[in-house]
C-alpha cells in the first residue's frame, strides 16, 4: 500500500489534471471556473459563465445563490474532502426558466485557494456521477490492497513462527529425547540378559526402568506439543479480574501444600486473553513451589499497573538460580542439574516465555544465590493485545 506521502503526491497530480480539464472546458464556455482567495475574493476567472464575477469582489456578494454562505464555504478548508454544492439555480442572465446552473465549491490544499465551479444543471449530475465513481473505485482498490497486505504480513509471521518451531522440534528430538530413548534401550538389553541368566527379579527391575523412561518420553512429547501450541490460540479478549484469576491459581496449586503463597498489590480488571495469562501465572507459581528446597517456603505474587502494561512479579525464597542459567531455563527441557522427572519438567518456563513474547510482553529473571536466596520473575503483560 502506498505511503501517505505518495498519496498526497498522487492526489495533487489528480487535482491538477482535473483543474486543467475544467479550465479547458471553461475557456470554451462549457462551464465556468473561478479561483477565490482565503477571504473568498475572486482572483481569477475562466469562461463566459463567470462574467458576472469581478476580480477582487467577494463571491458571496456577487452571486445571489451564494449569499450568506460565507461560513459554510470557509469551513471547507478544515475538511478538504468535502464540497459545497448549490444545485439547479436560475442563471443570472437566463433567457428561460430551463436555463439553470449549479455552483460547487472546493478547497484546494495545493494552491491554497478555493475553487468555484459553475456547470449547467443538465450536465452536472453526469460529472458528479463520474467523479464519484472514480473516487469509489479508487477507495475500493486501496482497501483491497490494504487487506491483501495484512493477509500477507500475517501469513509471513505465521510462517516465521512455524519455521522457528520446526527448528526447536528438530533440536529437541535430536538431542533431548535421545537420553530417555537410550535409557529404554539399555534397560531392555539388561532385562533380556537377566532373563537369559534366569534372574527374574533383575529383569523385572529393568523392565520397570524401561517403562519409567518410556513414560518420560511420552510426557516430554506431551509437553512439547503444548509448547508448540503456546501463544497460538485465537481466543477472544474478555474482561478478566486478574486478582480473582491469581487467587484461583493459588488455590489450585497450594492445596495440600505447606508453602505460603501470597497475592498482593494492584490486580486490576482488564480486557485480555484469559487462557494465555492463566498459562503464564500458573506455570510461574507452580515452578516456584515445585523447585523450592523447603516445605515452608514463601512465594509472593504481586502486580502493579503501568501506562501500557501489567507488571507481574513472582518472587520466592527458594535456592535461587545462578546467573549462568538465566538464559538456559527458558529453553525446552533445560534444567539445572540432572533430573529424571517424568512429568514433562523443563517445558514450563519455555512455554511461559513463548506465550508472553507472542502477545507482545517480556519476561526476565533476577536471582543470584551467591548474594541471597530466592528468585524473582518479572513479566510485563500488555494491556492491549496485538492482533
Amino acid at each position: 500500500m502506498p505511503s501517505s506521502a505518495a498519496k498526497v503526491d498522487s492526489s495533487s497530480a489528480s487535482a491538477e489534471r482535473i483543474v486543467d480539464a475544467v479550465g479547458f472546458l471553461a475557456r470554451r464556455s462549457a462551464c465556468g471556473m473561478a479561483w477565490l482567495d482565503s477571504e473568498l475574493r475572486v482572483r481569477e476567472q475562466f469562461g463566459s459563465m463567470t462574467e458576472d464575477l469581478r476580480l477582487g469582489v467577494v463571491v458571496t456578494s456577487a452571486v445571489d445563490a451564494l449569499s450568506g454562505l460565507d461560513d459554510e464555504i470557509l469551513a471547507l478548508k478544515a475538511t478538504p474532502e468535502r464540497t459545497l454544492t448549490i444545485p439547479n439555480v436560475l442563471a443570472a442572465k437566463a433567457r428561460s426558466r430551463d436555463e439553470r446552473v449549479s455552483f460547487t465549491l472546493y478547497w484546494m490544499p495545493e494552491p491554497m485557494q478555493y475553487l468555484l465551479l459553475i456547470t449547467r444543471a443538465s450536465s452536472f449530475a453526469d460529472i458528479e456521477y463520474r467523479l464519484a465513481a472514480e473516487v469509489r473505485a479508487r477507495a475500493i482498490a486501496e482497501a483491497e490492497v490494504a487487506a491483501q497486505a495484512r493477509v500477507v504480513n500475517r501469513v509471513n509471521q505465521e510462517l516465521a513462527a512455524a519455521n522457528r518451531d520446526l527448528e526447536e522440534f528438530a533440536s529437541v528430538i535430536s538431542h533431548d529425547l535421545r537420553a530417555p530413548l537410550r535409557g529404554v534401550r539399555y534397560a531392555a538389553t539388561d532385562a533380556k540378559a537377566a532373563l537369559e541368566q534366569g534372574n527374574t527379579a533383575a529383569a523385572v527391575a529393568q523392565v520397570e526402568q524401561a517403562l519409567s523412561q518410556a513414560r518420560r518420553v511420552s510426557s516430554m512429547l506431551t509437553g512439547l506439543l503444548a509448547y508448540a501450541r503456546a501463544g497460538r490460540k485465537a481466543d477472544a479478549a474478555e474482561s478478566i479480574d486478574t486478582r480473582e484469576l491469581a487467587a484461583e491459581i493459588v488455590r489450585s496449586i497450594g492445596a495440600g501444600r505447606a508453602h505460603e503463597i501470597i497475592v498482593e498489590g494492584d490486580w486490576p480488571t482488564i480486557v485480555t486473553l484469559a487462557e494465555p495469562l492463566d498459562i503464564v501465572l500458573r506455570n510461574l507459581i507452580d515452578n516456584a513451589v515445585k523447585h523450592h528446597d523447603r516445605d515452608d517456603g514463601r512465594i509472593i505474587a504481586r502486580a502493579e499497573r503501568s501506562a501500557d502494561r501489567l507488571i507481574i512479579t513472582i518472587a520466592d525464597d527458594g535456592p535461587g538460580i545462578p546467573p549462568d542459567w538465566h538464559d538456559a531455563i527458558f529453553l525446552p527441557f533445560k534444567q539445572m542439574g540432572d533430573s529424571d522427572e517424568a512429568d514433562g519438567a523443563g517445558i514450563g518456563l519455555a512455554m511461559v516465555k513463548k506465550t508472553v513474547e507472542r502477545f507482545g510482553g517480556n519476561i526476565e529473571v533476577q536471582s543470584d544465590p551467591s548474594v541471597r536466596r530466592g528468585a524473582t520473575f518479572r513479566v510485563g503483560w500488555p494491556l492491549v493485545i496485538p492482533v
